[in-house]
């Protein structure tokens, strides 16, 4: 029997590498459509389940009774100024505030301006938006059986590369725990064939 070399080691780890990697994507592909469905159903209420839904509702009238009086300049529009930036602090506090203790990589409402938005109720329900597809991705990734057993094949694969075993029997186990993760992997028959004398 021919003994497994180094360059087929190689050849052979970043093969399995590659394939891991192009299976990989198409895993997270999965993922992400699937945390996408959850944001299309739960997108809209998720500002409910955040305990924002009766602020951004009143932030919504008072956005609108400012663009309604802006044109007349005066106390009102001060007050409502006041009222709107108010709320908008507290949303964007209150958000702020979550997105810490949740580990979101959302950060669109730190630096959130209400004077200098044209539409901050938009740029409020977009950050909570983004962030219910972060908490429906960890979701669905923590619950993805294939997504979590990959690894483990491609550590297995690996391993079973570098056994120092010869090259026909290695090949036959590489592709056998490869197509468990349904990795398709060629070898030429000719290699799997017994050395003639």
């Amino acid at each position: 029997m021919q003994p497994l070399r180094k360059d087929h080691v190689d050849y052979y780890k970043d093969l399995t590498n590659r394939k891991f990697n192009k299976q990989q994507d198409v895993v997270e592909s999965e993922i992400n459509k699937d945390a996408q469905v959850i944001v299309d159903k739960k997108g809209n209420t998720f500002a409910k389940e955040l305990g924002l839904e009766n602020k951004i509702k009143e932030m919504t009238k008072k956005v609108k009774k400012l663009k309604d009086f802006q044109n007349s300049k005066g106390s009102i529009e001060d007050q409502m100024i006041y009222d709107v930036n108010n709320l908008g602090d507290d949303i964007k506090d209150q958000f702020c505030r979550l997105s810490k203790v949740r580990k979101w990589n959302n950060t669109e409402l730190e630096d959130l301006n209400i004077n200098k938005e044209d539409d901050p109720i938009s740029v409020i329900i977009k950050a909570i938006k983004d962030a219910c597809y972060e908490e429906a991705e960890k979701f669905i990734r923590s619950k993805h059986k294939l997504y979590h057993a990959l690894e483990n094949k491609r550590e297995r694969c690996l391993t079973i590369l570098h056994t120092g075993s010869h090259i026909q029997p290695t090949l036959t186990e590489l592709s056998k725990e490869m197509s468990s993760a349904n990795i398709k992997l060629d070898i030429p028959t000719s290699l799997l064939a017994l050395p003639s004398k």
